[in-house]
């Protein structure tokens, strides 16, 4: 069974760093446990970075809209993102050659600027106290409201090419990858998504739902918030919005249903309607940034200048804000859903079905769907008007029995 974050800390700790194990530790006579006791606490400390599921250590998914508020400026970035293609790319930060990576690059840099300076206690503050001129921008764009399964970004080229593999050497990659790479799920992550929502069509209930602390289905039944019945799995709804940045940490699992309420549905009849964009279109701009003193994504084109676009861009184009100053921002709390409905009535588990995205290593799930139940009180109908939501982001906790 697994240890909890804290004994497996100081266990690992001990066992590598002091190279004793943990046991023999109760032989010690009192003083030679003081002058490892600080050793300990150092390990411990560091511990607090890898991702858990311990509520205490998740990053929350932070939300702002008016990122973007001149439609003009979504509008060129609309049009341009349909003209480059779905294929995914990467730049430098301080290399940006188009106007989607000039317009990724500004708001990197608005956020952080925003961002309480190096030595405050904000967790976000200490991974910017490096250079941020030395990252990797991860970017690739959708006009269309699909069906996404539920799935963490990861290095798509490298996980194809581990998926070959009879063993992983995972030593290894923690050596070249010692920022991204989780060895408990043989999986390398960006150090944050985002998504930038541009044009949303009027018929568009097509939310991002965020599992903050879970990197696949499987661990979505993994125990976080203890009770004796049932434990809670904490899923964050946030509607698609013109202007909007969503921001996440890199390794947290996502999902985009169509329909919204899907997850509900015992079957889906026919087939979506993608057109006419007014209607059906979400146009949104992904981005994952990872660290500059590791590899970029495999296989990603990095810096390709063909995709530069400055000869196809007016002075006046150029000279176009590209992003709101940060203090114009208006960030989005996180609330509890409120029910327009009536309470259900249904004494019966409600559930919702998750549906996963990739092979078994990846889901870390044997099935295609992971069975969860609707938060009680409100029942399914509170996560149907959750995901039905325009604007309100939703905190909802979904439940499974042990």
């Amino acid at each position: 069974s697994q240890l909890p974050a804290r004994e497996w800390a100081i266990s690992r700790g001990v066992d590598q760093t002091i190279g004793m194990r943990v046991r023999s530790t109760i032989l010690f006579p009192v003083p030679n446990l003081a002058l490892i006791l600080p050793w300990i606490e150092q390990i411990v400390a560091l511990s607090s970075s890898v991702h858990s599921s311990s509520p205490s250590v998740v990053t929350r998914p932070t939300v702002y809209d008016r990122v973007i508020a001149n439609e003009q400026q979504r509008a060129r970035l609309h049009e341009y993102s349909k003209n480059i293609g779905l294929g995914h790319r990467c730049f430098t930060r301080g290399r940006s050659s188009n106007l989607i990576e000039r317009t990724l690059d500004s708001i990197l840099k608005e956020f952080e600027r925003g961002l309480p300076r190096s030595g405050d206690s904000d967790d976000e503050s200490a991974q910017h106290s490096v250079n941020q001129n030395q990252q990797y921008v991860e970017y690739w764009t959708r006009q269309e409201w699909r069906h996404i399964e539920a799935h963490a970004d990861v290095d798509e080229n490298l996980a194809k090419s581990l998926d070959e593999e009879t063993e992983i050497d995972n030593k290894r990659l923690q050596s070249h990858f010692p920022s991204t790479y989780e060895e408990r799920d043989g999986h390398r992550y960006p150090l944050h998504g985002h998504v930038l929502y541009l044009q949303v069509g009027s018929k568009v209930n097509g939310p991002t739902v965020i599992f903050p602390g879970r990197s696949s289905g499987g661990q979505l039944h993994e125990d976080s918030y203890n009770d004796e019945a049932c434990t809670e799995t904490e899923a964050v709804v946030v509607p698609a919005k013109e202007g909007r940045l969503l921001r996440f940490d890199g390794r947290d699992l996502h999902a985009v249903p169509r329909p919204h309420d899907l997850w509900m549905l015992p079957f889906v009849k026919g087939g979506a309607e993608y057109e006419p964009e007014n209607h059906f279109g979400r146009s949104v701009i992904l981005f994952n940034v990872w660290p500059g003193d590791e590899s970029p994504p495999l296989g990603v084109p990095l810096d390709d200048p063909s995709s530069a676009s400055a000869a196809d861009e007016s002075d006046d184009e150029r000279a176009q804000t590209l992003c709101s100053d940060f203090s114009d921002w208006e960030e989005v709390d996180v609330s509890a859903p409120s029910s327009t409905t009536a309470p259900s009535t249904n004494t019966m588990p409600e559930s919702v079905k998750i549906w996963l995205l990739g092979n078994e290593r990846r889901r870390k799930f044997p099935m295609r769907t992971v069975p969860l139940l609707a938060p009680s009180p409100g029942g399914r109908e509170l996560v149907r008007e959750a995901l039905a939501e325009k604007s309100n982001v939703t905190k909802l906790m979904l439940r499974w029995s042990r």
